[in-house]
């Protein structure tokens, strides 16, 4: 408790300016998410399970990681009910939902009979998009997929590394892009994804072909070359590290 108020108390120096925060934990702090998540245990997940279940009607299940949170509900009834509740529970407890992330939406697996289409909806959690698809043997199963403004993000950051970094030791670079892209499969790398990681790889490819290319105007870089030098220096290959459930067919 001694360590926790030290931390509260603490000033913040940024650049020039010092200052103190009034209330709360200062922004960035490590002690920021630590707190959130024993707070949000008492307000949320505790509440959930000993006040809010009890009084459905049907089947549900709350997820939660740090301050984002998604419940399934098996009647859409429970699911406006608790909708309801959760604002003023949040509210009662000085917080407050965030309105363009907080949705009610249909996730019911599509009918058997249904050939074509998509799903009922999708939703993103924690860097992924969550969908329904068919499989080969006709079944829906639900899928990740890595978000699309996240590997957007992951791209232009390997982007911009090899621009600022083109006229390092190709060693140096490829050490770097190495643990960047090795990062992106141990964290998106689930089963059903291997073709978004990919395109993170071979774009990781690109970016590095490109700006190794605008180191000199003397020798250009070719495909054939480049080719070679990731025979030499290749990038981690896709693959699956972790398995969310049985092997989709």
């Amino acid at each position: 408790m001694r360590l926790i108020g030290k931390c509260l108390h603490v000033g913040v120096l940024d650049g020039e300016q010092y200052t103190e925060p009034g209330t709360g934990t200062a922004q960035g702090s490590s002690l920021s998410p630590i707190l959130g998540n024993v707070y949000l245990h008492h307000v949320l997940d505790v509440w959930f399970e000993r006040e809010a279940k009890p009084r459905l009607k049907g089947h549900a299940h709350l997820v939660r990681y740090a301050d984002d949170f998604v419940i399934g509900f098996e009647l859409e009834h429970d699911a406006r009910r608790v909708m309801e509740a959760l604002h003023k529970r949040m509210a009662k407890h000085g917080l407050r939902l965030h309105a363009e992330k907080t949705r009610l939406f249909p996730f019911n697996r599509p009918p058997s009979g249904q050939s074509g289409g998509k799903g009922p909806g999708t939703f993103d959690f924690l860097g992924f998009t969550l969908y329904w698809r068919k499989t080969q043997r006709g079944t829906w199963a639900q899928n990740f997929r890595t978000r699309t403004a996240r590997l957007r993000r992951s791209k232009q950051a390997i982007e911009d590394y090899c621009r600022s970094h083109r006229h390092e030791p190709v060693k140096k670079q490829h050490a770097a892009l190495r643990r960047r892209v090795h990062g992106h499969i141990n964290y998106f790398g689930v089963n059903g994804n291997v073709d978004n990681v990919a395109r993170l790889v071979r774009a990781a490819e690109r970016s590095w072909y490109r700006w190794l290319r605008r180191r000199s105007n003397r020798t250009r870089l070719t495909w054939q070359r480049f080719a070679k030098l990731l025979q030499a220096f290749p990038l981690p290959a896709p693959r699956v590290k972790v398995q969310l459930w049985a092997k989709l067919t």
